[in-house]
């Protein structure tokens, strides 16, 4: 019963540490989207530089937004008791996060289009 126990809480991961892995991936999958939707969108003549230097203007705009999420969670998890809520926290800014990755590039891909 020991080892079980042992073994359960090696498995668990904080709040901080699952919304840190969210972060990361969300922000590959939103660079990725960026390239694919984005990038082919924006109109240049020849070999502009230009899609590319917005590409590291959009991500590089996100990535203080998502390291003040990740200090938020360390905040969080350093003082929450269990009785807290942070379950319900928790699921609420992981959708919120990972709407804003998928939802930014493609409302980029439709201005870039449109205008």
């Amino acid at each position: 019963m020991a080892k079980a126990q042992e073994a359960h809480l090696r498995a668990y991961k904080s709040y901080a540490k699952r919304i840190s892995d969210h972060v990361a991936i969300a922000l590959v999958v939103y660079t990725l989207a960026l390239i694919f939707l984005v990038t082919p969108t924006i109109e240049s003549r020849g070999m502009s530089i230009l899609p590319y230097f917005v590409l590291v203007l959009f991500v590089a705009a996100v990535i203080p937004l998502c390291r003040n999420l990740e200090r938020r969670w360390q905040a969080l998890c350093a003082t929450a008791r269990p009785d807290d809520g942070l379950e319900t926290r928790y699921v609420a800014d992981r959708l919120k996060l990972w709407v804003a990755a998928i939802a930014i590039p493609a409302v980029l891909a439709v201005l870039f289009t449109v205008f």
